[in-house]
């Protein structure tokens, strides 16, 4: 059976929030087996949260996760990262409240814990699935479906109502492998239109160029894929399926699915633990 995982070293990541605009970074930690991913304050240790025992806040533009009087946001990047490279076991020490953006993708993640590299332990690996497919779904038409599975795959439906946003749909079976080269590369996006209403409201105070892809009247840089957005929304989606407490296996169908709907993953197997099993392989 897979054993668990942790980092050999320590590894930081600084740079600033895309919707503070503020300096952030953070700090990677070995940890022993069984420890999980932790969140912890840097300046008040007491401040910490273990992924998978917190359900993530109503927040439609990021993925937030609040405890104690404390709140990280824009973990999705950082988690897909950890989940997608088997992660198990690792201390994230926060300085400031949101995870740096970098370039808008999880790929500077992939690569920082690459190059700090992967200690064995000796615990085996849990992973986690439904007992039966399970349906979550809206009046607006968002969905997602996951059916149990050994393997991970995602079948992506968006709905950008824009031609410059390119291909709505991605369906793949998504290995570690695959997600390295295929996934994590993929930016965040927005909308050159939408972006004053945003700052009004104190959000996307630090996107630029460097972070996110543009769609205006064309798009103001260059992609990395031809449908980078809707591999962006799977990242996304990865990341908060991430806050689950083990990685998921499972065979996962979504349509137009935002943060704000994806959270109701995390919080149905917090509150219906009996409906999802714990599996090893």
């Amino acid at each position: 059976m897979l054993r668990q995982q942790t980092l050999k070293q320590r590894v930081k990541f600084s740079g600033i929030g895309v919707h503070s605009g503020l300096a952030s970074s953070l700090t990677l930690v070995p940890a022993p087996q069984d420890t999980g991913v932790v969140f912890c304050n840097a300046s008040n240790p007491e401040q910490r949260f273990r992924v998978g025992t917190v359900i993530p806040e109503v927040a439609p533009h990021a993925t937030v996760i609040k405890t104690n009087g404390w709140y990280v946001t824009t973990v999705e990047h950082l988690m897909a990262a950890l989940r997608m490279l088997d992660v198990d076991n690792v201390v994230v020490e926060m300085q400031g409240n949101e995870v740096p953006i970098l370039d808008g993708s999880a790929l500077p993640f992939v690569q920082g814990i690459l190059d700090a590299g992967l200690q064995e332990q000796d615990a085996v690996r849990r992973y986690l699935t439904p007992k039966e497919k399970l349906r979550f779904a809206d009046e607006k038409g968002r969905a997602i479906e996951i059916e149990p599975s050994e393997h991970f795959s995602i079948s992506y439906t968006a709905d950008f109502n824009h031609p410059l946003a390119g291909c709505t749909t991605f369906s793949a079976e998504i290995p570690s492998e695959f997600f390295i080269d295929k996934i994590a590369p993929a930016r965040t996006f927005g909308y050159l239109e939408q972006l004053p209403l945003l700052r009004q409201h104190k959000l996307a105070q630090g996107s630029s160029l460097s972070n996110t892809i543009v769609i205006g009247q064309e798009l103001l840089n260059d992609t990395r894929f031809p449908d980078e957005c809707v591999r962006h929304k799977v990242l996304d989606l990865i990341g908060d399926l991430g806050l689950l407490p083990y990685r998921l296996l499972g065979a996962v169908n979504a349509s137009k699915t935002s943060h704000n709907f994806n959270r109701l993953v995390a919080e149905h197997c917090l509150q219906h633990s009996e409906l999802w099993q714990e599996v090893n392989l």
